[in-house]
């Protein structure tokens, strides 16, 4: 394969990701941030709306992705019996977490806390069901 080709995979890639996290972002004004981990917990792509970083130490918010990781990936221990995850939800004093696995990767949504959770929670599941990420 040559260098050429796997740079074009990258850039088409990155442009999925770029749309997928747009459109989650676009779900709903109080979205802060979409980010896409991997099932180390590491992010693979972030789109964050201007102005909407949480107030943590970059150490602290990676420990957040690994916390939402292993969470999905515990979950996924209970498939057979109880059926996939259709996602996790984490409501805190001052935001809501939302963890939605999409084959390999966790599309992970900050939200402001105290909206309606579920709503926004089925409005995201639906936009990230139409979207394939590659492995």
């Amino acid at each position: 394969m040559g260098l050429s080709l796997i740079n074009q995979m990258a850039q088409e890639y990155t442009l999925e990701l770029d749309s997928l996290c747009n459109t989650v972002l676009n779900v709903n004004e109080n979205i802060q941030a979409v980010s896409v981990i991997n099932k180390q917990g590491r992010a693979v792509h972030k789109i964050a709306r201007t102005g909407t970083g949480l107030p943590m130490q970059e150490q602290e918010n990676e420990m957040l992705l690994m916390q939402a990781a292993i969470t999905i990936s515990m979950g996924r221990d209970f498939d057979e019996p109880l059926g996939e995850i259709g996602y996790v939800h984490v409501e805190r004093k001052n935001l809501s977490l939302f963890s939605f696995p999409i084959g390999d990767y966790i599309v992970l949504v900050t939200s402001k806390a105290a909206i309606g959770s579920i709503s926004l929670a089925r409005k995201v599941a639906t936009a990230v069901r139409r979207y394939k990420i590659l492995p």
